[in-house]
C-alpha cells in the first residue's frame, strides 16, 4: 500500500511549488492541496497512479475554525484496489470558492451541485450549477452549521387516491379509498408543521379545505 509519505514526495517533484500536506489516517492516506490546483493534482493522481474513479465529492462545514470548509475527494485505483482522499480547505466567506473537478473526472457533476446546494461553495468552470436537491428558490444552504434549525412550513393534506377528477367510487371492494379516509379528504394531516418557521423561510398560509360534494359522499 502506497503511504501518505510516497504521495507527498512524487507530487512535490512533479510540482515544486506546490503546498502539499500529506497523513496517513485511518481509513485512507489523505492529501491536502491548495484549491487553485485541484485539477492538475487530480489529473496527476488518475494518470500516474491509476486513480481513475471519483468515488465520492463531499465537504465538512467546521464552523468556528479557520479554514472552515474542507471539501473532499475520494479517488479509487480498480487496478491496485487503493483509495486515497485528496482535501481542499476554503476560508470563512459568504461564497467559497474552488475550480470545478469536471475537466478530470465528469463524474464531479453532480457531486459539486449537491455541495453547492448544501454548502455553497461555488465551483468555478462547472458547465451547469445549479441547485440540485433543494427548490431553486430556496434560501440559504442547510448544511451549513450556521444555518438556522427549525420548522419548515410544509403543508399536507391527506389526499387518498381518486380517479378523475374528485371522483371516488362508491363501492370500496371496486378498489376505491376507505370510508373512513374518504370524509378526511383535504384535512390537514398530522404531519404539517405548526412550530414557528426557519429564519428566512417564506410562510404560506395554509388554504382552505375543499368541500366534497354529495356524489362524493357514502349514501
Amino acid at each position: 500500500m502506497t503511504s501518505a509519505a510516497e504521495y507527498d514526495a512524487t507530487l512535490r517533484e512533479r510540482f515544486p511549488d506546490l503546498a502539499v500536506a500529506a497523513t496517513d489516517e485511518l481509513d485512507m492516506p489523505t492529501i491536502v492541496v491548495p484549491g487553485e490546483r485541484i485539477v492538475a493534482v487530480l489529473e496527476f493522481l488518475r494518470d500516474e497512479f491509476g486513480f481513475t474513479m471519483l468515488m465520492d465529492l463531499s465537504a465538512c462545514d467546521w464552523l468556528g475554525r479557520e479554514p472552515r470548509y474542507h471539501v473532499n475527494y475520494h479517488l479509487y485505483s480498480m487496478d491496485s484496489n487503493l483509495r486515497v482522499r485528496v482535501k481542499v480547505q476554503l476560508p470563512d466567506v459568504p461564497e467559497p470558492h474552488v475550480p470545478s473537478a469536471v475537466p478530470a473526472f465528469a463524474a464531479a457533476d453532480w457531486h459539486e451541485r449537491e455541495v453547492f446546494d448544501f454548502f455553497g461553495i461555488v465551483f468555478d468552470g462547472h458547465p451547469n450549477l445549479a441547485r440540485i436537491l433543494m427548490p431553486d428558490e430556496w434560501i440559504g444552504h442547510p448544511l451549513r452549521k450556521d444555518y438556522p434549525v427549525g420548522g419548515v412550513p410544509v403543508e399536507y393534506r391527506i389526499e387518498p387516491a381518486y380517479v378523475g377528477e374528485n371522483v371516488v367510487p362508491r363501492d370500496t371492494r371496486q378498489g376505491g379509498v376507505p370510508v373512513r379516509l374518504r370524509s378526511d379528504r383535504g384535512r390537514l394531516s398530522h404531519m404539517t408543521w405548526t412550530g414557528p418557521p426557519a429564519s428566512g423561510v417564506p410562510v404560506h398560509k395554509p388554504t382552505e379545505p375543499e368541500e366534497i360534494s354529495e356524489e362524493g359522499k357514502d349514501s
